[in-house]
């Protein structure tokens, strides 16, 4: 990655002109942030179809009869795996395939986080104890699937996409790990260009309140500290306690943070409650969806630059 040469995305590597001998490869992604993925890595040489639409939750997506018939006749299908389809995604394949062959996990090679029980932040963290259950109730196992906050995490996911589709079509394998390389290259420069951005935030004003427990892997890279969650609970439908409520109002005041995050696929009338109880600004983000296909969040690079450009401005 560090010594390709870059080309635009979905265009023919040096040394690789002639047209594709086959079909396009069929592909399915269980979330629109990998769906764009593969069609960086695939070009022209892939059809891809996301399950979950622009604006959609991958937690508690309910899939259709189009979806059955998109799986079943699907050459690969990308999932990001660490349990964040679980609710759904088994059902589908047993409707759709006599098998799971065909269907990949990206999420397991990426060297996921644990989650955090919620006890790590002393001051106002013992609200969450009634919730620490709320992971494995959903269905959700210990390891964190958020995994696309961090950039380098996405290179390997990258280079994966690149070897599954390579199986599929070996003559085309150098044109799929070309486009992995100069998109690493590309990821590579969003993290160095976030690093900058958050240089701007003093470190003890790197402090997130999200919708639910989302930001933990750019938390981790980034410097900053999540010292509440709205929804303690991966299942975006989870209702807060009033208890719950109160300690997060609390940590707010306490360590006077200027803006609370909110999320896109997730529901306001909470966020904004809490944001008038607290006096701190209330800014959305994009979490566990692009925006439309033509807006500036609609591809994975733009979305993580529309976040992180929103929460700097909320932080600084």
């Amino acid at each position: 990655p560090d010594t390709a040469t870059a080309t635009p995305s979905g265009t023919e590597p040096a040394g690789e002109t002639a047209a594709p001998s086959r079909p396009p490869i069929q592909v399915v992604a269980t979330s629109n942030i990998v769906a764009d993925w593969a069609e960086v890595i695939g070009g022209d040489r892939v059809e891809v179809f996301s399950l979950v639409p622009p604006g959609g939750d991958p937690h508690s997506f309910v899939p259709g009869a189009q979806d059955v018939a998109k799986v079943a006749d699907a050459d690969i299908v990308f999932s990001i795996g660490l349990g964040l389809e679980v609710d759904w995604l088994e059902d589908l394949v047993r409707n759709a395939r006599t098998d799971d062959s065909g269907i990949f996990a990206l999420g397991d090679g990426v060297d996921p986080l644990e989650f955090s029980e919620g006890d790590d932040h002393d001051d106002g963290a013992e609200h969450m104890d009634d919730h620490e259950d709320d992971h494995d109730g959903h269905g959700h196992g210990p390891l964190d699937p958020h995994f696309w906050f961090d950039p380098n995490r996405v290179k390997i996911a990258a280079i994966a996409i690149a070897a599954q589709l390579s199986a599929i079509d070996r003559e085309s394998a150098s044109f799929y790990f070309q486009n992995a390389a100069d998109y690493a290259m590309q990821l590579d420069e969003l993290h160095s260009w976030t690093q900058e951005q958050v240089g701007l935030v003093e470190p003890q004003r790197r402090l997130l309140v999200t919708s639910h427990d989302t930001f933990a892997y750019f938390a981790d890279v980034y410097g900053f500290e999540v010292i509440g969650a709205l929804i303690p609970s991966l299942a975006p439908d989870a209702e807060p306690s009033a208890e719950h409520i109160a300690g997060l109002v609390e940590v707010i005041r306490e360590h006077n943070v200027p803006a609370v995050f909110s999320e896109t696929t997730v529901s306001e009338k909470v966020p904004e409650a809490l944001a008038r109880e607290t006096g701190a600004e209330l800014i959305q983000l994009y979490a566990d969806s692009l925006g439309e296909k033509d807006s500036v969040a609609g591809t994975y690079l733009g979305m993580v630059r529309t976040n992180v450009e929103r929460i700097v401005d909320g932080l600084r």
